[in-house]
């Protein structure tokens, strides 16, 4: 006789899927209780079953669009236990030798659960094509979930990487940022795809149309290419879905800013094969700078269609636009370097600075689904940006004694194309008794910049000496032809794979490797008054990119890891002998450990990190003109971040960074031992905590909290005539209050900088980008979900 059943209820999902509806799954080979867990919280239903049942049992990978009823037999095959119906959505796993027992003999138990919110990451794609438990991942990962963007209402990459742990998010102007961690700045991917495109210095498609947001830090060269040591960003984009559904929001807040967004999606056909998804959101709102105003608007829709039930194919389309005026680059400082007392809402530039972002993106996927878990996909992209600005900027400080400075008026119009193509294969295999998952990929890339320009380089009456400080200067518009032109070209191609090999039970070994080809050229093209043919810049071919790492499962909670990956940038600096420099690469060995905890709803995760950026130039002294490879940059540290839920409705982020970096080998004896920048704080803390009440008498509130902060940060180092640009350690402290008025309606009230904690987001130079953060300001969001 079966002994009492003493079943565990799970329950994922406010809505839940049909038995014969077919739904995306992607869970990685694992313990066959927590298959169980992910596949109820994933497919939205019920499971009931005895653990004593499932321990010691393992679930192979299930990869694909399956109904409920199918997902679950193959999660179970070979178990010796089978799932049965027992109503209202619901299943009972047990022994295949058992009858099923009637709903009315099971344990009077009653649980109830809230759609899934937990910022947790159940699966990450950024360190390999294939969706991994981040365990399962030797290296420093983070998501940033849908959930916690909509909790903290994040609309723009700033508001996200200003969130991330490990990640600094440093100003360019009021509509772009740059984005850097551990030394240097990031790479991106979308979809997992590396592009040409860069994150940093240049504008981003609103958070409207990403799911998740996540972040490897430290170099990511066998998934990447050629880029940074610091780490890489991938934006996952929205995919439709099966089930009709969506939600309306509106946003008022400071300084007029008013905010409209739209979500939809659900199937386009009566038997759900083909789905569509289409968002839309729009900005207008002022500054706390005077005179600054942006209007933005997004469009976006993807369609999904099940070619066959193996086969899916998926087109994009998104489309954006950002128009700014008088676009606001920071402020200038004396010309000894003093800070200037002014207003945070003051304003340097001229009435009639312009910017101008307009975006355009097409994606094509194809995904093949075959048996026993492996998958193919290719996926293609062709990204089209166009960049407009004319501006006047100081191009010096400000005299203390005649209160005046110097600028100089610029126009430019450019035009960059990013054509981005992946295609991999991957999944699980077995050998000598254990299963093992194996990644193979090529990809490709090439991005074209080209534009027109002119400034006081071109035309000296541009120049506009002498000008007195005041809000708004007197710089006169102007209306001059381009004078010059230029195009840059850059190809990068790839053939890369991955493999992870269980050799114990609890070990595992990681191994990567890519070899890649990257081309650089340029040339100058009209208006130009000497056009030239293209010329070659950096080259490098059969460029290999190696990785490994250790993952040991110390327990079923812990798991220890240590890695070491690579990345390379290709030179053009040529050595005495006509040689070109071998490209820098930046290697990093780094240890850690990730656990699961609270009954695994929350990841804690500690990890130490030493880099090194190798091969750097620095000029020859034997022979004026040449250079050597001895440049030597250090970057070390280590990081502590938990996300998840420690207790039912209680949502947590945080992070903490300490960083050093420094010059290990330069030029000059004098900056060995000095930091590659000032501009990087050696302490940083990341924290945002969302409770939802369920009882009375606070019943339908929800409270969120965060503090983000940091150490010291400069512009360099004082000299007796001028002195460094530093902003001391400060944190800032922010808060929503938010009230769920029926199952549709919910309303929140953020207030960000609570405390109107005065600082810049930003020190450099003289003349410019002395950045001041953002004033208290609040945002008031009425969201409407069906």
């Amino acid at each position: 006789m079966h002994k009492p059943l003493h079943f565990a209820l799970l329950i994922a999902s406010l809505y839940c899927s049909s038995a014969t509806h077919a739904a995306p799954f992607t869970i990685s080979a694992q313990p066959l209780d927590s298959a169980l867990t992910t596949f109820a919280r994933q497919a939205g239903i019920q499971i009931l079953f005895n653990p004593e049942e499932t321990r010691g049992l393992s679930a192979p990978a299930l990869d694909g669009d399956f109904s409920s009823a199918e997902g679950l037999q193959k999660l179970l095959s070979g178990s010796g236990l089978q799932a049965s119906p027992s109503g209202n959505g619901s299943y009972i796993v047990q022994r295949s030798s058992v009858p099923q027992l009637p709903p009315k003999t099971l344990p009077a138990l009653v649980v109830s659960a809230d759609r899934e919110t937990s910022y947790k990451p159940e699966k990450i794609t950024v360190a390999s094509k294939l969706p991994l438990s981040p365990r399962d991942i030797p290296y420093s990962v983070s998501v940033l979930s849908r959930s916690q963007m909509d909790d903290q209402n994040m609309v723009t990459l700033w508001d996200a990487m200003t969130q991330m742990t490990g990640t600094q998010a440093i100003s360019n102007t009021a509509d772009h940022g740059q984005y850097h961690a551990r030394g240097g700045a990031m790479n991106v991917q979308y979809d997992g795809t590396p592009s040409g495109y860069p994150l940093s210095g240049y504008q981003q498609f609103d958070l409207a149309m990403y799911e998740r947001i996540e972040v490897q830090r430290g170099p990511a060269g066998v998934l990447q290419g050629s880029g940074a040591f610091s780490g890489t960003v991938n934006l996952v984009r929205k995919a439709p879905k099966a089930d009709f559904g969506g939600h309306v929001q509106a946003t008022l807040g400071s300084w007029d800013n008013t905010r409209l967004e739209a979500d939809v999606t659900g199937p386009l056909s009566a038997d759900g094969r083909i789905r569509g998804r289409v968002v839309a959101a729009g900005n207008d709102k002022d500054s706390f700078v005077n005179r600054n105003h942006n209007e933005k608007w997004l469009g976006y829709g993807i369609v999904e269609a099940d070619l066959l039930p193996s086969t899916t194919l998926r087109l994009s389309l998104a489309a954006q636009e950002s128009r700014t005026r008088v676009g606001y680059g920071g402020l200038p400082t004396y010309t000894d370097g003093r800070l200037i007392d002014l207003p945070r809402s003051f304003s340097p530039d001229p009435d009639w600075n312009r910017y101008t972002w307009k975006h355009q993106e097409v994606v094509g996927e194809l995904e093949h689904r075959f048996a026993a878990g492996w998958r193919a996909k290719f996926r293609a992209s062709n990204r089209e940006t166009s960049s407009f600005f004319k501006d006047g900027y100081l191009t010096t400080g400000i005299d203390p004694l005649t209160m005046t400075g110097n600028y100089t008026r610029r126009k430019a119009d450019w035009d960059y194309t990013a054509r981005d193509v992946d295609v991999n294969v991957g999944g699980p295999f077995e050998l000598f008794g254990r299963s093992h998952q194996l990644l193979l990929g090529m990809n490709y890339s090439a991005y074209l910049a080209q534009g027109k320009t002119v400034s006081s380089l071109h035309v000296a009456s541009l120049r506009v000496n002498n000008v007195r400080f005041n809000d708004p200067p007197e710089v006169p518009d102007f209306n001059e032809a381009y004078r010059t032109g230029s195009k840059n070209r850059t190809v990068q191609r790839g053939v890369y794979g991955q493999v992870q090999l269980k050799l114990l039970d609890p070990l595992t070994l990681v191994l990567g490797g890519r070899y890649s080809d990257y081309d650089n050229e340029s040339r100058t093209v009209a208006p130009d008054p000497a056009p030239t043919a293209w010329v070659r810049g950096a080259r490098e071919k059969h460029v290999f990119t190696p990785s490994a790492g250790l993952v040991f499962d110390a327990s079923r909670n812990v798991s220890l890891y240590a890695s070491y990956a690579d990345i390379f940038v290709p030179q053009t600096a040529k050595q005495a002998d006509g040689s070109v420099l071998e490209p820098r690469v930046g290697k990093q060995y780094e240890i850690g450990a990730k656990g699961e905890f609270f009954d695994r709803k929350l990841l804690a995760t500690v990890a130490v990190f030493q880099i090194k950026d190798t091969n750097r130039s620095f000029a020859d002294p034997a022979n004026p003109g040449f250079f050597l490879p001895l440049g030597e940059v250090e970057s070390k540290g280590w990081e502590l971040e938990v996300a998840g839920s420690p207790l039912r409705n209680w949502d947590i982020s945080a992070g903490y960074t300490r960083l050093e970096t420094e010059q290990t080998k330069t030029a000059t004896a004098a900056s060995v031992g000095a930091p590659i920048s000032y501009w990087y704080p050696r302490h940083q803390l990341k924290l945002w905590s969302n409770y939802r009440f369920t009882s009375q008498p606070l019943q339908g509130f929800n409270l969120g909290l965060g503090v983000t902060g940091m150490s010291n940060i400069a512009s360099g180092l004082s000299t007796p005539t001028v002195k460094a640009r530093e902003q001391r350690g400060y944190a800032l402290v922010n808060a929503v209050l938010g009230y769920r008025i029926n199952q549709t309606y919910a309303l929140s009230l953020s207030v960000n900088n609570l405390f109107d904690r005065r600082y810049f987001t930003r020190v450099q130079g003289l003349n410019t980008y002395m950045t001041y953060g953002e004033p208290r300001n609040w945002l008031l969001n009425l969201k409407a979900v069906f």
